[in-house]
């Protein structure tokens, strides 16, 4: 009789949602659940993803000892060796030092290490998704904020501070910076992320902006218009930059507005880029949607419970 597979647990926590999942070890999807980022944060959404782990172990009839690692991703500038949480923008009350793997693995009773988000995302498109099979990928997340992740090589890439791929500050207009414009977020995410496009359009949400510019609203179809530019001109310098073989664009809003975004993110990088690595690129969406971070946090997990390092 064959050994059972082990299995391993992933939490993607996003400014306004946190998903959980649970899988095997070879990436056969077991169950997830979802729950809303308490608006206060701090330590209500550390309660929180413990009180959604919880749940998600229950209904699948599994305990924390049958879980060989839990991996969290998180929107945030972290110190992995502690476990520890140094600034997250998106999420109120992180901005300082939060232990955040301790509690959690005190809670549940699994070992538990903490992912930057666009690293997790990354990772799980590479091991499961739209860029499976690739050894060099550019992945895009556009949602509440904007990240990222780079794999070169056919590893991880995480950069000298832990964050490589935040494409959300990338600078798309010095001319802007140059003009005092500096705020909490990057300058790319203060035109193209979620809360900006709907912003610019006059709407409650970016899903309602990509409805309205469908219709033909002005202000909506500018405000669309302005983040699609935006990302493609960061998408096309990612491009001659990196020469990968995919970029994928993730996230809320790409789910939401692809139809919108994604033929003029792939028209500038036509246009704009290298042109040798322009001609074989692969711009796509995500194929994994909300489950890919979770995955790719698992997967991550995984890798650094078990000590492996190729591609993690």
């Amino acid at each position: 009789m064959s050994e059972p597979r082990a299995l391993v647990a992933g939490v993607d926590v996003g400014g306004t949602k946190i998903v959980a999942g649970l899988a095997t070890s070879e990436g056969r999807f077991i169950a997830s659940a979802r729950a809303a980022t308490p608006a206060s944060g701090g330590d209500a959404a550390i309660e929180a993803i413990a009180d959604l782990l919880r749940q998600l172990l229950s209904g699948a009839g599994v305990s924390g000892s049958d879980v060989a690692s839990l991996g969290i991703a998180v929107p945030a500038v972290i110190d992995k060796a502690r476990g520890s949480i140094l600034w997250a923008p998106n999420i109120p009350g992180w901005d300082s030092e939060t232990p955040l793997a301790a509690p959690i693995s005190h809670a549940l009773g699994i070992t538990t290490s903490l992912h930057y988000d666009g690293h997790a995302w990354v990772t799980g498109e590479w091991w499961l998704g739209a860029a499976k099979g690739a050894r060099d990928v550019a992945l895009v997340a556009v949602g509440t904020g904007i990240g990222g992740g780079l794999i070169l090589g056919g590893r991880l890439h995480r950069g000298r501070v832990g964050v490589a791929g935040a494409v959300g500050w990338w600078v798309p207009d010095y001319e802007e910076v140059g003009a005092g414009r500096r705020q909490i977020q990057g300058l790319l995410e203060s035109i193209a992320a979620g809360p900006a496009i709907a912003r610019a359009a006059g709407t409650p949400t970016a899903e309602e902006a990509f409805q309205a510019a469908r219709q033909g609203d002005p202000a909506a179809l500018r405000a669309v218009g302005e983040a699609a530019a935006a990302l493609g001109a960061a998408v096309a310098n990612l491009v001659s930059l990196l020469d990968p073989e995919v970029v994928v664009l993730a996230g809320g809003v790409i789910a939401g507005g692809s139809d919108l975004i994604l033929p003029r993110v792939q028209e500038i990088v036509s246009n704009e880029s290298q042109p040798q690595v322009a001609a074989g690129i692969r711009i796509v969406a995500a194929a994994l949607g909300e489950d890919a971070p979770w995955l790719g946090a698992a997967r991550l997990g995984m890798c650094e419970s078990e000590g492996e390092k190729g591609g993690c």
